[in-house]
């Protein structure tokens, strides 16, 4: 399947982390076969999402002293996770971007498929939109961009 049909596909949120600041293990991101380690300001947060052809898993990174927000989303396949696609915002070059690898179809098992994906918009094209991010801002953003709906209420409960 394409990479924009599992990223357009509507997916309902099943399960939702909140906000964590401990070392995420590979349940909340199976790519990685290790508990990856959580340090220096850096948040995670994780949800298990399902639409009528899969399930999938968004998880987001977020750093807000370094302005540095990461999301990106994981289908599950019989052979193991596959990274889809990522949504991201960095203070060291603005602009909202997102990172695909479109002939691959999305599906490529492992930590590997978050490396040497094309950057949309590219670096060189304007598209320098800033956003002054927060945690919850830049989660909501992030289920838009990859069609996440839930059931849960509203997602600005906190002050972050």
């Amino acid at each position: 399947m394409r990479v924009r049909h599992l990223i357009t596909q509507k997916k309902r949120q099943k399960t939702d982390t909140g906000w964590c600041r401990n070392d995420m293990a590979p349940r909340f991101s199976p790519i990685y076969t290790k508990s990856r380690p959580i340090k220096a300001g850096w948040t995670w947060r994780s949800s298990v999402c399902c639409s009528d052809d899969g399930s999938f898993i968004l998880t987001a990174l977020c750093n807000a002293r370094r302005d540095n927000w990461q999301a990106y989303l994981m289908v599950d396949t019989p052979e193991g996770a596959s990274v889809v696609g990522r949504f991201e915002s960095h203070g060291s070059h603005p602009g909202v971007h997102g990172h695909a690898h479109c002939y691959r179809g999305g599906i490529e098992v492992g930590a590997s498929g978050l490396d040497n994906l094309v950057r949309c918009p590219p670096a060189d094209k304007p598209h320098r939109r800033t956003n002054a991010w927060t945690e919850n801002s830049f989660w909501e953003a992030a289920r838009r961009f990859f069609r996440v709906t839930d059931n849960f209420g509203p997602l600005f409960n906190d002050a972050t």
